[in-house]
């Protein structure tokens, strides 16, 4: 893959842009023995990019058979973000995770378009796929498809992290287009669901941290800080 470098004005400069976090968040029936690990899970991740800075903006998308594109917030202020709890987020149905993935990347495309449209920068995208894998529902995107997209996304600098308990984690991810080094397996378990968020959030954490330095950032070692949840596993 190539590592997108950082853009350079003529003042020599780096441009940082606005880091944008789009959470997808499997809320299918089978993620019920883990719900509240990943609203922990969840609502410690963001309060660790809160205190990183005001300097990012995150969309969370939960999906389920019943609707795999629900909308908790969109391209809000990460400081603005409040806690994930069980009044929103409820388990149901199947996992149509190819339909949610190709539908949310569709979102994003059509919002940077829009973004150039209106003469304004294109963000820095990190698309984070939180799940428990088993897709069974999708109707509208294929594997091959999806992983077509992912591979045009990353050419254009976008950054995909999946984080799952499925024990085909990475085989799962290889096949959508996910970078080895981009991935995570966790047992779905409290602990394993709390360290899996853990990295997620330290590695969410050094990609800002890198690109406001100016540093070349490798997207598809996004966890190269560590992958917690595969310590005992």
């Amino acid at each position: 893959m190539t590592t997108p470098q950082p853009q350079q004005p003529a003042g020599g400069n780096v441009v940082q842009k606005t880091n944008h976090t789009y959470v997808l968040i499997d809320r299918s029936g089978s993620m019920e023995s883990i719900a509240s690990d990943v609203i922990g899970g969840f609502n410690a991740l963001v309060a660790e990019q809160q205190a990183n800075g005001p300097d990012a903006k995150i969309t969370v998308i939960q999906f389920d058979s019943q609707d795999p594109a629900a909308v908790m917030v969109a391209g809000i202020p990460v400081l603005e973000m409040t806690k994930l709890d069980r009044s929103v987020y409820q388990p149901r149905g199947g996992t149509p995770l190819l339909d949610a993935t190709g539908m949310l990347i569709g979102r994003i495309r059509v919002e940077q378009e829009a973004r150039k449209a209106t003469g304004l920068e294109t963000e820095d995208v990190v698309f984070v796929t939180i799940t428990d894998g088993q897709e069974n529902q999708s109707r509208e995107y294929n594997l091959a498809r999806i992983n077509q997209l992912v591979e045009q996304c990353k050419a254009e600098g976008w950054t995909f992290v999946y984080v799952s308990a499925d024990p085909s984690a990475y085989h799962d991810a290889a096949a959508m287009g996910y970078d080895h080094g981009s991935t995570t397996h966790f047992s779905a378990t409290p602990d394993g669901a709390a360290r899996a968020m853990r990295s997620t959030a330290r590695g969410l954490s050094n990609l800002r941290d890198k690109k406001r330095r100016g540093e070349i950032y490798n997207s598809s070692a996004f966890f190269e800080t560590g992958k917690d949840a595969e310590e005992d596993i």
